[in-house]
């Protein structure tokens, strides 16, 4: 369950992305929750889902 979200760089935006699992780990997708120009915000809502735990 670790690796549920993920921060990723994509050209000058930064994306939070967010495992979207169906039936098994190969049929996992990563879907972006949004981008943002600012790292530091970015990290900052990162950190929060990780506290949160995806919840």
């Amino acid at each position: 369950m670790g690796n549920q979200f993920k921060l990723t760089r994509t050209g000058r935006n930064w994306h939070v992305m967010a495992r979207r699992g169906a039936g098994a780990a190969t049929e996992a997708t990563w879907v972006s929750l949004g981008g943002c120009p600012n790292q530091i915000v970015a990290v900052r809502v990162w950190l929060a889902l990780m506290a949160r735990g995806g919840r």
